[in-house]
């Protein structure tokens, strides 16, 4: 058995999974709708155009499959984006070097003070989020980050540049357990163009769930960006990494994302658009083939399509995002550079209201420490204000 992610990716037989991703027979996917534990040659059906015909079936299959794993629970977290610096050149992506719009880096006191507002708001689960930079964000200053944001949260994900196995037991001690990153395209000679910079070097970067998980990161977050290359293709790859993943970490829990670029929300030229409702049915095919898997839905998404696809295969997603550092606490903050353009600009109680309103229950706490103390015995308790939410 091979065991390089890389090699595993190069090595995919496109021949059959090319004509498995065309299927137009639509028995072949009723088949596969009835099975326990689709394998990656069913998710090829799911994800081919015979299943468009049984989309109101395969939604129907995922939404109990869903309810059987997850319940009715939905769980909200917040972006915290504590950086815009970016010394990376990537073609579709707001935070580009050569952009000029105003910069920002957050200070422990501004850290604090995000904190705080987000504390107050009632999230418990957030997600750090930087430009790649190592002058303004390096492992000793994400250290101190998480250490801040252990006091205020239960659950700390990031979302910032690849690390060695080294650094990240030093984040994960420091107290983050969840690791987001994305490949972009795991089409190698693509990557290569888009990218400029230090992110450009694509085994570094496809190795990085595997190395968070070695040091001891127990929640792994994998996607691609849709739009970069053909998404039935993207879909297959990601999968494969994912089983890679599944069966090498076997204690690890594996997380889902599908931010899609769109047109209105995007000055880059999109070589492969995705439509919502390709979108739609690649989240289903993931969900009967992962079953156990979290998956979350941007806040890139429309609030319909976000409040349609946590009723059947999602069942995690952003709340009240803001992507430009300082953006909680500060009422009006100084015109600077996002990472994207959001969509669904609800406020967390507006979600919340709408959530209970599609018969959902939405949960602000994604960890308790009681479960984790094997993991983390130092952790520190966090603001007591919270303790009356909880």
């Amino acid at each position: 058995m091979k065991n390089n992610i890389s090699e595993i990716i190069d090595g995919i037989d496109w021949e059959k999974a090319g004509k498995l991703l065309a299927n137009r027979d639509s028995g072949k996917v009723v088949e596969v709708i009835s099975k326990d534990n689709p394998s990656l040659s069913d998710l090829a059906l799911l994800l081919s155009p015979g299943a468009e015909k049984h989309i109101a079936q395969i939604r129907e299959k995922a939404a109990i499959l869903k309810k059987n794993r997850f319940g009715k629970t939905i769980k909200l977290y917040a972006p915290l984006y504590v950086s815009s610096y970016c010394v990376n050149d990537c073609a579709y992506c707001g935070f580009k070097v050569g952009r000029i719009e105003t910069r920002r880096h957050l200070t422990e006191e501004e850290i604090i003070k995000e904190a705080e507002a987000l504390n107050r708001s009632g999230i418990d689960s957030i997600l750090v989020v930087s430009g790649e930079d190592p002058d303004f964000v390096d492992v000793a200053y994400l250290e101190t980050t998480i250490r801040i944001l252990r006091k205020y949260f239960s659950y700390i994900s990031l979302e910032v540049q690849a690390f060695d196995t080294k650094s990240y037991r030093r984040l994960f001690n420091a107290g983050a357990h969840g690791l987001v990153i994305y490949q972009e395209t795991y089409r190698k000679d693509l990557f290569n163009s888009l990218h400029k910079g230090p992110k450009c070097d694509y085994e570094f970067r496809i190795g990085a769930p595997a190395r968070a998980a070695e040091a001891g990161f127990y929640n792994l977050g994998i996607g691609v960006l849709l739009g970069l290359d053909d998404w039935r293709k993207e879909a297959i790859r990601l999968a494969a990494h994912a089983f890679y993943l599944k069966k090498k970490f076997w204690n690890c829990s594996i997380q889902f994302s599908f931010p899609r670029i769109r047109n209105e929300n995007c000055e880059f030229r999109i070589p492969a658009p995705v439509s919502e409702k390709e979108l739609e049915q690649m989240i289903l095919a993931f969900r009967m083939t992962f079953q156990e898997s979290d998956i979350s839905v941007s806040t890139r998404e429309s609030c319909e399509f976000r409040d349609k696809i946590v009723m059947s295969a999602a069942n995690v997603m952003s709340a009240a995002s803001k992507v430009v550092p300082g953006a909680y606490s500060e009422e009006k903050v100084e015109a600077g550079l996002g990472q994207f353009k959001l969509s669904d600009t609800r406020t967390i109680a507006e979600i919340t209201k709408r959530m209970l309103e599609i018969d959902l229950d939405p949960v602000f706490k994604d960890w308790d420490t009681a479960f984790g103390k094997t993991l983390n015995p130092k952790r520190e308790v966090r603001n007591p204000k919270q303790a009356r939410k909880e």
